[in-house]
């Protein structure tokens, strides 16, 4: 048995609200005993029949029983005392399923019903005491109609000219149906990583609505670019959020039994436990959205305040990216190409966390003859994997587990080895052993090229080795692309010109986000059809890369780091600050978005 969609308001329970069903009926019994008009007794009416003129015959006495009027008033005060029962359950009911105050809802709804039958009552003219009556419960009504559809999206308000319509073409089921019509409007299909589709059998009303948003929100999220699509499942406001960039935007509202449904049927299609909401679990699927194929991977975990379910959306072409498409100057470009031939040699790629490093380690690969190389990547998790390599999750936790896995693979002799994240200082030893007769291209966490230089040669504690194999050093952040069709151009001030070196360029104009969004004549928001309103699109990197030439490495075997960052600025390396200018002057983002970007933690 299907339950009514709560687009129609909460079903009416027989066992909701038993204290104001008893306290209405008694009432309302009361009001039909009151509604039938006393028989007058059979007799004479009165009068004298002499009391009468000649010609004129006095009336026949009155006879006992119920007039026509009297037989009117039971089933209009039925009907209205009916309705009474109806709303107040219903909105017993409706409380919990939009969330609304329960403790204070309901006895507003018992009293406006007792007040509306008392005006019917208490004035002694039935006929105005009615419409009073129909007029006190009917205002009074639409004040909770108000809040309740305040709280929730429109498909799912009542008392509205759709939801009127959806009366008129089918009632409870209208809602359900525009659900399917419209999730057959979008282009989402699931298919699993044993290539068999996946698919949501709803059960009931609000599992098909859940079916329906987690297409409709998994492919806004695709075409919106967000990076993960995330549902915050608690009883007091359920909602949906897109991570874009580094930004989190909410993305609605969600009514607790639809996102109930949305984290069970999500954790069905990743093929985890739909019932358990405290114990973290993942899972991963496929989808392709609209001709592009993305990579799913779901995580839930249950908080103290509810559950929270993540879908990370990776499109699987666009994480293809290839050296051209990093946003590497071309001298950089070319040095870094350079730098991945030399055999043996060694490129340390660093960054921060979440700043695209695993990315440009993955391009690196790429750009390597994977066909005739025997090339292998150690990562603390294999969430991509690039063709023709053998991707091995590694776990420097572990410590002699980790070692001992390295070493195991190193006996094989790979021609290129590729390392995300290295910190442990035992690999780290083995690693710069291997540089010493293959190709390396490692990454650290830091925040510039002399950090992560200070960094591995603090993991190794012997510069010399690290100096011989080296060949270049890059570090780089991720900075968001402003929209073209918002950004505002403006006139910078000329002395943050001359403190940013600027001024010698004669730059006239810079850009940045608009300060307000744009209305149109009638003072409405205007929806950017490019940004959505949210200032940027896309993001490119950043990067600052350090030459490694012969002189360098003998500052390096002396361990001079101090003084070689120096010596690279005269080869003409480029810091972050200044390679940020440089997309600020092209217009490709805004002063604030660099600074926020090359800030360190």
């Amino acid at each position: 048995m299907t339950r009514p969609s709560q687009a129609e308001g909460a079903p009416l329970r027989r066992t909701g609200a038993p204290l104001a069903a008893a306290l209405v009926a008694a009432t309302a019994l009361a009001a039909l005993a009151t509604a039938l008009p006393a028989a007058e007794p059979a007799g004479d009416t009165g009068l004298d029949p002499a009391y009468y003129p000649t010609g004129i015959e006095a009336p026949a006495p009155a006879s006992g029983g119920i007039s026509l009027v009297g037989l009117l008033q039971v089933p209009l005060l039925a009907g209205f005392v009916a309705g009474v029962l109806y709303v107040v359950n219903w909105v017993f009911a409706d409380t919990r399923f939009v969330g609304a105050d329960r403790e204070r809802w309901s006895p507003y709804a018992i009293v406006l019903g007792l007040v509306s039958l008392a005006a019917v009552l208490l004035v002694p003219w039935f006929y105005v005491g009615l419409p009073l009556g129909l007029v006190v419960f009917g205002g009074g009504a639409l004040v909770y109609v108000g809040h309740r559809n305040a709280k929730v999206t429109a498909p799912l308000r009542v008392m509205t000219a759709a939801h009127l319509a959806r009366l008129g073409r089918g009632g409870k089921g209208a809602a359900a149906k525009e659900a399917r019509e419209g999730a057959a409007e979008l282009d989402v299909t699931f298919i699993g990583y044993d290539d068999i589709p996946r698919t949501i059998e709803a059960e009931d009303v609000h599992e098909d609505r859940a079916r329906y948003d987690i297409e409709r929100t998994v492919q806004e999220g695709a075409v919106r670019g967000a990076s993960i699509v995330g549902y915050l499942v608690r009883p007091q406001k359920s909602e949906v959020r897109y991570r874009i960039g580094s930004d989190m935007v909410a993305g609605g509202e969600l009514e607790l039994p639809v996102a109930e449904a949305i984290s069970r049927a999500v954790k069905r299609l990743a093929e985890l436990d739909p019932n358990e909401t405290r114990k973290p679990q993942e899972g991963r699927l496929r989808a392709v959205i609209a001709g592009r194929t993305y990579d799913l991977r779901i995580k839930t975990s249950g908080t103290v305040r509810g559950e929270q379910v993540a879908i990370r959306l990776r499109d699987m072409a666009a994480t293809q990216f290839r050296i051209e498409d990093l946003g590497l100057t071309e001298d950089q470009a070319v040095a870094l190409r350079d730098a991945l031939q030399q055999r043996p040699g060694l490129v340390l790629l660093s960054g921060p966390k979440n700043s695209g490093v695993t990315t440009t380690l993955h391009a690196c690969l790429r750009h390597l003859d994977r066909y005739i190389n025997n090339v292998i990547a150690f990562e603390p998790k294999v969430d991509l994997t690039v063709e023709n390599v053998e991707h091995i999750p590694l776990d420097q936790e572990d410590g002699p587990v980790a070692v001992s896995e390295v070493r195991s693979r190193l006996r094989h002799e790979p021609d290129v080895v590729g390392f995300d994240s290295l910190y442990d200082v035992d690999v780290a030893h083995m690693l710069a052993e291997a540089a010493q007769e293959r190709s390396l291209v490692l990454t650290i966490r830091a925040g510039d090229t002399s950090q992560a230089l200070s960094r591995l040669a603090a993991l190794l504690g012997d510069t010399s080795r690290l100096a011989q194999a080296l060949q270049v050093v890059l570090t780089q952040r991720l900075v968001r692309l402003l929209c073209p069709e918002c950004k505002e151009a403006y006139r910078p001030n000329p002395e943050f010109l001359r403190k940013a070196n600027l001024a010698a360029q004669a730059v006239d104009t810079l850009y940045r986000p608009p300060a307000r969004p744009k209305v149109n004549e009638d003072g409405q928001v205007v929806v950017c059809p490019k940004c959505r309103n949210q200032r940027y699109v896309g993001r490119t990197g950043l990067f600052e890369l350090m030459p490694i030439d012969q002189e360098a490495r003998d500052m390096i075997a002396r361990g001079a780091l101090a003084d070689l960052r120096t010596y690279c600025r005269k080869l003409g390396m480029r810091n972050l600050q200044e390679e940020g200018l440089r997309l600020v002057t092209d217009g490709q983002t805004s002063v604030e978005e660099v600074l926020r970007a090359i800030k360190v933690d």
